[in-house]
């Protein structure tokens, strides 16, 4: 939360690239865009994807800049023909363009670390248009820039998600509070919610929580339930959060934009646990999601793929009797993967995996959707069935966000 300010400003999101709209890239940029913006207090209201055209790019700065004060926009500042993002700006602001030294020795230091020749053509990713300042990108080749005409102001940044993550939270959040001072204040709430269903999420909140002006959004993910509220005041978000804590408490994991693998991973290094993993039909989502944060290292082991029946035997010391009597997919398995795992890498804890993710290999005892996961520690073990719907991508992410919550659950 911030002091309280005079003026709502608004943003508008514009992301470069024909392959954000034939369906080979997911738009991800867009997404995180929106959150950064939103938290840093500005009213987003108006993203578009745009394709790798000249007159297009320059229509759509027209159209953006007739409804926001700000406009974000990413992608197309490559060294391909293809990407004309920084000639599409000049172009709308009738400008030539500019090469930048500072970026240009980036370029071959980069190359140098490598023993590569630098392309003739990469000298593009050097400029930028006359009437903007350059802005540096430690991370990557492509050169980030700005401008500030009138009471309207352009970031463009590249379109590599982690390039222009990190460009985004170092050198746009200063530039912002410099050019917005006089910003509204964010007076924001965010909860986080785990094993609970957004009707559920609602029915438990009641209809008194909407009893004041606020602006209310919730967002179900596998496993989990985000809700996002902003409000004009601190007391309300006071009031708002008190009576989240009381409803949701049994669910709530957090109340920043951690995920719950940070949060879980924030439980390990608090109480000085450590955790291993074994799993089968997730094939290696919950190793993913334990690792995609920093610092993993600390409280993260290692895991195990154990797909076959032989890797359960040989590295999780699964009796052959068991597989043979219970079957891969059984309660009994996964108790005894969870403990082989935790034995292995001598963790404080473990946690093992086994289904059917499909779409075959169902049954009408064990149909397509069945999942065991067990958490061992050292002294109990308990195992967990699941019956999930969906495809084979969705089972998957399904079983695993329920893997972490298990684990949080024991934790807690």
């Amino acid at each position: 939360m911030t002091r309280q300010i005079a003026k709502e400003y608004t943003a508008e999101l514009l992301t470069i690239g024909s392959e954000l709209l034939n369906g080979s890239t997911v738009n991800t940029n867009a997404s995180f865009l929106g959150s950064f913006l939103t938290s840093s207090g500005f009213k987003v209201i108006r993203q578009t994807a745009c394709r790798d055209d000249l007159q297009s790019i320059i229509l759509q700065l027209t159209q953006a800049f007739t409804r926001a004060d700000l406009v974000i926009l990413t992608g197309g500042l490559g060294p391909t023909p293809d990407d004309i993002t920084r000639e599409a700006v000049a172009a709308y602001f009738r400008v030539p363009l500019k090469f930048s030294a500072g970026q240009y020795r980036l370029i071959s230091k980069w190359y140098r670390q490598k023993s590569k020749k630098i392309p003739r053509i990469v000298r593009r990713e050097a400029m930028f248009p006359q009437n903007a300042v350059p802005m540096i990108n430690r991370y990557g080749i492509a050169l980030g820039f700005y401008i500030s005409t009138g009471n309207k102001f352009i970031v463009v940044l590249p379109g590599v998600p982690s390039e222009m993550q990190k460009m985004a939270h170092e050198s746009v959040t200063p530039l912002l509070k410099k050019k917005f001072k006089d910003k509204r204040a964010a007076f924001a709430l965010t909860a986080r919610l785990v094993g609970i269903s957004e009707p559920k999420t609602m029915a438990l909140l009641g209809r008194d929580f909407f009893d004041v002006p606020f602006e209310f959004g919730i967002y179900p993910y596998p496993g989990e339930v985000t809700i996002r509220i902003q409000a004009a005041s601190r007391n309300i978000i006071f009031r708002l959060q008190t009576k989240i804590r009381k409803r949701l408490g049994r669910y709530l994991y957090g109340e920043t934009d951690s995920n719950l693998a940070a949060s879980l991973g924030n439980l390990l290094v608090r109480n000085r646990r450590s955790l291993a993993v074994a799993e089968s039909c997730t094939g290696g989502r919950l190793s993913a999601m334990l690792t995609s944060n920093e610092g993993a290292s600390s409280y993260f082991l290692g895991g195990v793929t154990a797909y076959s029946d032989k890797v359960k035997q040989c590295l999780l010391r699964v009796p052959g009797p068991a597989l043979k009597k219970y079957g891969a997919v059984s309660g009994p398995v996964a108790i005894q993967m969870a403990k082989g795992v935790r034995e292995q890498f001598q963790s404080d804890y473990g946690i093992a995996i086994t289904g059917i993710a499909g779409p075959g290999g169902g049954s009408r005892k064990k149909p397509v959707g069945t999942v065991f996961i067990a958490v061992a520690a050292a002294k109990k073990c308990r195992v967990y069935y699941g019956l999930f719907s969906g495809s084979r991508g969705q089972i998957q992410d399904r079983t695993a966000a329920k893997a972490l919550e298990l684990l949080w659950r024991e934790l807690k």
